[in-house]
């Protein structure tokens, strides 16, 4: 019995996230959504290169939005 977990390589999970992202946002369209609005880490590139490249806009940064005290960016893609 093969007990070995799989391993996956860095371009596989930014494949699946932007999958994720994507059957998110179809569903958000699905349901009548205007825009989709979200958070997240100035310092988190692989996330704002995720979102920014599924067509999301910097929108606001918030300064101390994290309890770590790191600040955040408002990202927003409109749908309609």
């Amino acid at each position: 019995m093969d007990r070995s977990l799989p391993i996956l390589r860095v371009c596989d999970l930014q494949i699946l996230g932007t999958a994720l992202v994507r059957k998110c946002i179809e569903a958000m369209k699905l349901q009548g959504c205007e825009e989709v609005v979200l958070e997240t880490e100035i310092k988190n590139k692989g996330a704002m290169a995720l979102y920014e490249n599924l067509g999301f806009i910097r929108d606001k940064r918030l300064h101390r939005y994290y309890l770590n005290g790191g600040d955040a960016f408002r990202l927003k893609l409109w749908l309609k």
